[in-house]
C-alpha cells in the first residue's frame, strides 16, 4: 500500500490542482476596456474571464493571436478558444456597455507566478505583470500603508504629499524613495531631491481616526488624509498686477501606473504665442519610474495641457513658477475608453502656486458642455439669426453656471477675472463656427436655400459685450481659436463696414506697364473693349486702387479667353515683370496693399465692436506681422513696416514681440540657413536624412487623419515624377505613429507615396521634431540644404515648383512628350 501511494505521488506531484484568483493585481495596462475579473488554472488550461466595458453599441473584436507570457521565462502559451465571444468578429456592445466573456489559454506550469496578457494586434488590451498569487492573508508592507496621495485634513483640496513605489512628492518637488521603515505606529522614510540631491527624512505616524500626521525633517507636523476634500473656492489672491512678464516655467509630476512597455516614452504640451502665432511644443520626457519634469519660456499666464497620447490634462500657470502634478493613469485609460468628452475629467492633482486655479479651471469645463453635434444640424438648417435664437437658452445656462462659479470664488478677484474672460470666450467662438462651417455647406449643397442667407451686422453684436481691451484674455486656452476667427471673420470679405452686403473690397496696385500694353507690343491684337481696359490700365499704372471684387472679377472674365490664348506670352511678361520691378518697388507695392487693407478693417472694426483698435484687434494683426514681413524684401522696408504697425499698439508688449519678428524675418546678418542644435531630437532627423547625402531635402512632416497633408501631397505627385532620381534634389515624407494609425499609413503610402523616401517614426519621436522645428500643426515643410543645415527659405508645397524650377533652372529628367 506504501508503495502504490508513493506511486501516485510521484506522479502527480507536476501537475497543478485548480486555482482560483479573483480580481488579480497587475502592475500596468495600456486599456481598460479589457478587464480581467478572475484566473483559474487547471492542468488542462489557464481561463481568463473578462469584463468588457466600452461604448454601448460600438464593437470590439479578438483576432485570435492572444497570448499569455510567463514574465519570468518569456514562454508564450497561446489562446485555445473563447466562450461568450466569437473571435475575428466585430462584436457590438449591448445598450449597457459591458459584456462578459471567457478566453481559454494552454496551461500554465505551476510554478508560473506572474504572466502578461498580450494581444500582438491591439496595443490597447495588453496587461502586464498580472499577479497569480492570491491577495488574502498578504501582509501588508510598510510602502503599502502610506502609498498614495496625502491632503492636508483643514484645507480643503491641499495636496502635500505623494508616495509611490519609487518615488515621492513633497514640497513641490519630486524626490527618488531610498529606504522605508516601520518603528512601532511610526513609519519612517528616506528619500532624495532629484534636483538638488538633498536628502529628506519624512514620518508618518497613524492617528486613531485612520489619518496620519506627516511631519519632514523635524518641522511642520500637519494631520493628512487620503480623502479629498472638494474646494468650494480658490484662495483668495488679488488681480493679475503685471500680467506680461517672461520666465521659466516648469511642469513636473508623476503618472501613477506608467510603465515603459506601455510604448510611450514622452508626453506633449502645446505651446503656442497667442500673440505672433509661433508655436512651441514642448516635449514632457517621462521616467521608467512614472515621473517627468520639463521646462519652457512663457511671457504671460496660460491655461494649457499635457497630451498623454489623445489624452489631454489641463493646468494653468504663471511665469516662474513650479507646477507638480498628479496623474492617475487608469482614469485616463477610462476616459479614452468612453469616446466622450462628456466623461468626468482625469484624477489629476495639482501642487503650487497655482494648483487652486487649475483646479477651478478644470472643474469648471467639467460644468458646461457644447453639442457639436447639434451644431452642424443647425448649420443646415437655420439662418445665422436663428441659430444666435436656438442658442439662446444654452448661453443662459452657461452664464447661471459662471454667476454660481464667482459666487463661490468671490475673494480671489484673479479667479473671478478668469472665469468672467473665460464664459465671454465660449459664447463667441460658437457664434464664429456656425459661419464658417456654413460655408462649406453652401459649396457642397447648392440648392439649400437657408445656406444662401448671410448674416447681417446686427449678428455680430457679441462682439460689443466681449472684453476685448483685456490683455488677460489671453490666459484663456480657447483664446487663440477666437483670435483666428476674429482676424478671418466673414465681414473682411463679404461686406462693407456698414454690412449692407455689398461685394467685397479689394486692394488692387496696377503694374508700371499693363499686361495688355505689353501684348500689344508683342503684336497681340486687341478688340474695341480689350482696348479699352488696355488704356484705363495706362492710367492707373503704379496706383493702389480700390474697387469691389465683383468689378475686378467681370474685368477679369472679359480678358480670360485671350489670356488663355496667349499663355506663352503671359508667362513671358510674369518672368520680365519679376526682373524689371526692384525688391524695394515689389515690397512697397505689398506695404500700399497691406496699409489700405488695414484702414479698411480697421474701419469695420470700429462698426462691428463698438470701439476703435481693441487690443484683441491689435493681436491679430500682430499675428499677421510673420506672414507679412516674410512677403517683404529688404530689412529697411520691413523696418518701416514694423514702426507703421506699433503706432496702432497700445500694449509694450506687442511692439517688443513685432520688433523681435522683424529680427526672425530680416536678421542683420542674413543668414540663409542654420546649423540644428546638439540634443536628442536633432539626432533622430539627421539619422533620417543622413540616407540622403549632398541632396537638398524638401521634408514633409504629415498624417494620414490630416486633409491638407493630403492634398498638398497629391498636389504635388506630378512634380515628384518631374524630379524623380534628381542628383541634387529629394523628397522626404515623416509621420509618426499615433498621427498616421498602421494601416491606414501602409494603405496611403502604397497608393500616393510608392517608391518615395517615407519615414514612419514612433510617438515619441515625432514629438521630438515637432519640437525641434517648432510646429503644432500638420503638414509642416522645412527644407535642408546639402550641408545639413535648415535653410530659412520660406518654402511650402504651394510655391516649391517656382523654387525648383529658381534653384535648379530646369530638372535632371522631364516627362517628355511622346
Amino acid at each position: 500500500m506504501k508503495t502504490a501511494l508513493l506511486f501516485f505521488v510521484l506522479l502527480f506531484s507536476g501537475v497543478l490542482s485548480a486555482q482560483t484568483i479573483d480580481n488579480p493585481s497587475f502592475k500596468a495596462r495600456s486599456g481598460s476596456i479589457s478587464n480581467i475579473t478572475r484566473i483559474e488554472r487547471t492542468s488542462e488550461n489557464t481561463r481568463l474571464y473578462i469584463h468588457a466595458i466600452f461604448r454601448p453599441h460600438w464593437w470590439i473584436s479578438m483576432d485570435g493571436d492572444e497570448y499569455l507570457e510567463d514574465a519570468d521565462t518569456g514562454k508564450k502559451y497561446m489562446l485555445k478558444s473563447a466562450e461568450g465571444i466569437e473571435i475575428k468578429k466585430e462584436v457590438y456592445m449591448p445598450a449597457s456597455g459591458t459584456m462578459d466573456y471567457v478566453l481559454v489559454f494552454e496551461p500554465l506550469p505551476k510554478e508560473t507566478k506572474t504572466i502578461h496578457y498580450i494581444s500582438p494586434s491591439g496595443d490597447d488590451w495588453n496587461t502586464f505583470d498580472i499577479s497569480l498569487t492570491p491577495q488574502k492573508g498578504k501582509k501588508i508592507s510598510p510602502l503599502q500603508e502610506i502609498k498614495g496621495n496625502w491632503y492636508r485634513a483643514d484645507i480643503s483640496n491641499r495636496w502635500e504629499y505623494g508616495v509611490y513605489d519609487s518615488v515621492s512628492i513633497m514640497e513641490n518637488q519630486i524626490f527618488t524613495n531610498e529606504s522605508i521603515r516601520k518603528k512601532g505606529k511610526r513609519i519612517e522614510l528616506t528619500a532624495k531631491d532629484k534636483k538638488t540631491g538633498e536628502t529628506a527624512s519624512v514620518v508618518f505616524t497613524k492617528q486613531k481616526n485612520g489619518n496620519y500626521k506627516i511631519q519632514i525633517n523635524g518641522v511642520n507636523e500637519y494631520e493628512y488624509t487620503q480623502q479629498s476634500i472638494p474646494a468650494k473656492a480658490a484662495a483668495s489672491k488679488k488681480d493679475f498686477q503685471q500680467f506680461f512678464h517672461s520666465d521659466t516655467t516648469y511642469i513636473q509630476g508623476y503618472i501613477d501606473g506608467y510603465d515603459p512597455r506601455l510604448k510611450f516614452e514622452t508626453g506633449l504640451i502645446y505651446l503656442e504665442n497667442v500673440v505672433t502665432g509661433e508655436s512651441y511644443p514642448t516635449v514632457v520626457p517621462i521616467a521608467p519610474d512614472g515621473s517627468f519634469t520639463c521646462k519652457f519660456l512663457i511671457s504671460h499666464p496660460i491655461e494649457s495641457a499635457i497630451t498623454l497620447g489623445h489624452s489631454w490634462i489641463s493646468f494653468f500657470i504663471e511665469p516662474g513658477q513650479t507646477l507638480t502634478m498628479y496623474i492617475d493613469w487608469e482614469s485616463v485609460l477610462a476616459r479614452s475608453r468612453a469616446r466622450s468628452y462628456n466623461e468626468p475629467s482625469f484624477k489629476t492633482d495639482y501642487m503650487g502656486p497655482s494648483a487652486d486655479l487649475s483646479y477651478l479651471l478644470r472643474d469648471y469645463d467639467e460644468l458646461y458642455s457644447f453639442d457639436y453635434g447639434d451644431l452642424a444640424k443647425q448649420q443646415k438648417t437655420l439662418s445665422p439669426s436663428q441659430y444666435q435664437e436656438h442658442m439662446k437658452p444654452t448661453f443662459a445656462q452657461w452664464e447661471s453656471i459662471a454667476d454660481s462659479v464667482i459666487r463661490a470664488n468671490e475673494t480671489s478677484s484673479k479667479a473671478v477675472h478668469l472665469i468672467k474672460n473665460k464664459l465671454a470666450v465660449q459664447m463667441a467662438v460658437p457664434c464664429f463656427e456656425f459661419l464658417m462651417g456654413r460655408d462649406y455647406y453652401a459649396r457642397e449643397d447648392t440648392t439649400n436655400q437657408v445656406l444662401k442667407i448671410k448674416e447681417d451686422a446686427s449678428y455680430y453684436d457679441f462682439l460689443k459685450k466681449m472684453p476685448l481691451d483685456d490683455e488677460v484674455l489671453l490666459a484663456d486656452n480657447q483664446t487663440g481659436v477666437f483670435i483666428n476667427r476674429f482676424e478671418y471673420m466673414d465681414p473682411f470679405d463679404q461686406r462693407s463696414a456698414s454690412g449692407t452686403g455689398e461685394s467685397m473690397t479689394i486692394i488692387l496696385t496696377y503694374p508700371k506697364k499693363p499686361l495688355l500694353t505689353f501684348l500689344k507690343e508683342k503684336g497681340v491684337k486687341l478688340n474695341a473693349e480689350q482696348e479699352a481696359i488696355r488704356l484705363k490700365h495706362e492710367k492707373l499704372a503704379g496706383k493702389s486702387v480700390s474697387m469691389s471684387f465683383d468689378e475686378h472679377k467681370k474685368e477679369n472674365d472679359k480678358l480670360a479667353e485671350l489670356y488663355k490664348k496667349e499663355e506663352k506670352l503671359v508667362q513671358e511678361y510674369g518672368n520680365l515683370y519679376k526682373e524689371i520691378i526692384s525688391d524695394e518697388e515689389r515690397s512697397r507695392d505689398e506695404l500700399s496693399r497691406e496699409y489700405a487693407e488695414d484702414a479698411r478693417k480697421d474701419s469695420i472694426i470700429t462698426a462691428l465692436c463698438g470701439r476703435k483698435n481693441p487690443v484683441m484687434w491689435q493681436i491679430a494683426k500682430a499675428r499677421a506681422l510673420n506672414y507679412r514681413l516674410k512677403n517683404i524684401k529688404t530689412r529697411e522696408i520691413a523696418s518701416e513696416y514694423i514702426d507703421h504697425m506699433k503706432q496702432s499698439f497700445t500694449i509694450p508688449y506687442l511692439s517688443q514681440e513685432a520688433d523681435r519678428m522683424l529680427n526672425l524675418t530680416h536678421p542683420e546678418n542674413k543668414e540663409t540657413s542654420y546649423q540644428l542644435p546638439k540634443g536628442k531630437a536633432a539626432d533622430i532627423f539627421r539619422n533620417i536624412i543622413k540616407n540622403h547625402p549632398g541632396k537638398i531635402l524638401f521634408v514633409d512632416f504629415w498624417a494620414t487623419s490630416c486633409g491638407p497633408c493630403r492634398h498638398g501631397i497629391e498636389t504635388t505627385a506630378d512634380l515628384r515624377k518631374k524630379y524623380k532620381d534628381h542628383p541634387e534634389f529629394q523628397f522626404i515624407y515623416i509621420t509618426g505613429e499615433k498621427e498616421s494609425p498602421k494601416g491606414a499609413y501602409n494603405e496611403y503610402v502604397e497608393k500616393h507615396l510608392k517608391g518615395e523616401a517615407s519615414y514612419y517614426v514612433t510617438e515619441t519621436e515625432f514629438n521630438y521634431l515637432r519640437e525641434l522645428f517648432h510646429f503644432n500643426g500638420i503638414p509642416h515643410y522645412e527644407l535642408v540644404e546639402k550641408d545639413g543645415s535648415i535653410s530659412r527659405e520660406n518654402v511650402d508645397a504651394y510655391n516649391l515648383s517656382n523654387y525648383l524650377e529658381h534653384r535648379f533652372n530646369s530638372p535632371q529628367s522631364e516627362t517628355k512628350e511622346p
